[in-house]
């Protein structure tokens, strides 16, 4: 097995996770242009994923109708459940708790379906946000949190893993919390998805 970020690398490595306690989340930071394609390798396998959206990403309008339409399909088509990649230093001198509700409730509307996870774009950048503010009821997905105690947190982002592919770890850990950001993923070169 060859260790890339080629989307027949990701499915050998649900195809691996099957037998693992496995939880997968996405952030989706730039266009969705496989995460129809990661969405449905997933749902073949039997995986329900999350998927979070940015409502300030620079290089797409997740408001679009040509977005909206990729992330209604994620959960309507697919089963995943979608949920808000909040970014906090759009906010740092405003009350955090309304904005996390403003934008969960824009999601909800657009979207049709409710809101109950969030995580933190760029957490290193923005610092992690008082667990306080979080909606009552909403899960918080970042490296701070409550949630992530007892897992082991790996992570694709900058297009690289901090302590070596997946599928490396299968096996050797009783939980997994995998975060993986869809842009990276391709299916013959890198290239394809700028």
């Amino acid at each position: 097995m060859v260790c890339n970020f080629s989307l027949s690398h990701y499915q050998e490595c649900l195809v691996l996770a099957k037998s693992q306690r496995i939880e997968i989340v996405h952030d989706v930071d730039f266009p969705p242009n496989n995460v129809l394609q990661i969405a449905e390798m997933e749902h073949a396998l039997g995986y329900r994923t999350k998927y979070f959206i940015r409502l300030h990403a620079k290089l797409y309008n997740a408001l679009s109708e040509e977005h909206l339409a990729i992330f209604k399909l994620l959960a309507e088509r697919y089963g995943h459940e979608l949920g808000l990649h909040f970014e906090p230093f759009f906010y740092q001198n405003g009350d955090m708790q309304a904005a996390i509700r403003q934008e969960a409730l824009l999601l909800e509307k657009v979207l049709g379906q409710p809101i109950s996870y969030m995580s933190i774009h760029s957490p290193l950048k923005a610092g992690g946000i008082d667990a306080r503010v979080v909606l009552p009821g909403m899960r918080y997905y970042c490296h701070d949190s409550e949630y992530y105690k007892g897992k082991k947190y790996l992570s694709d982002s900058g297009g690289r893993w901090r302590e070596g592919c997946v599928c490396g770890h299968l096996g050797k850990h009783e939980q997994i919390l995998l975060l993986t950001h869809p842009n990276w993923w391709y299916r013959e070169t890198p290239s394809e998805n700028y």
